[in-house]
């Protein structure tokens, strides 16, 4: 072969650069789509959540960002197999909705020990959600926190009931 032909032809290592330059092409085209839907539905999300709703009468919005439910049926005691939970506190915070009580056994005997359905209202007694949630085994007396949370809004519930699963 003269020199004339071996520059028309290109080399095996020459194929496999132009294929791995292909494929990282490919691959950042693919990274910068994957980032910019993300963008925009992080923007969409944000933009759903700063628009002020006529429909979100129990929430009120802290400094920090964290939408706090005011409702006052919502912060009523609850009972459950001779224990009360009260002190409860609905926020949501960066798509995090969080319910916290304080859990107190107020019979003689060891209770808990067990999961609970927790199914979220609104003021038309519409399901919104049922999370589930467990209690711990508590002596006579003895108080523990009660929490649960879930990546989706119920920030504006009304009411909530506890049981047993």
């Amino acid at each position: 072969m003269g020199k004339k032909e071996q520059k028309g032809k290109m080399g095996k290592s020459e194929k496999k650069l132009i294929v791995i330059l292909a494929i990282i092409t490919i691959v950042v085209i693919v990274i910068a789509i994957v980032v910019s839907n993300n963008k925009n539905t992080e923007n969409r999300t944000t933009k759903i959540i700063d628009t002020p709703s006529q429909e979100e009468e129990f929430v009120s919005q802290l400094d920090d960002g964290t939408r706090l439910n005011t409702s006052d049926k919502l912060h009523e005691t609850k009972t459950i197999d001779g224990m009360e939970i009260t002190d409860f506190q609905l926020t949501e915070k960066d798509n995090v909705t969080l319910l916290l009580g304080t859990v107190t056994n107020t019979s003689s005997t060891t209770q808990g020990g067990y999961p609970v359905d927790v199914k979220i209202v609104d003021q038309q007694g519409n399901e919104i959600i049922t999370i589930v949630a467990y209690i711990g085994s508590l002596e006579p007396g003895e108080s523990t926190q009660f929490n649960t949370s879930a990546t989706f809004d119920y920030a504006n519930a009304y009411d909530f009931s506890i049981t047993k699963k």
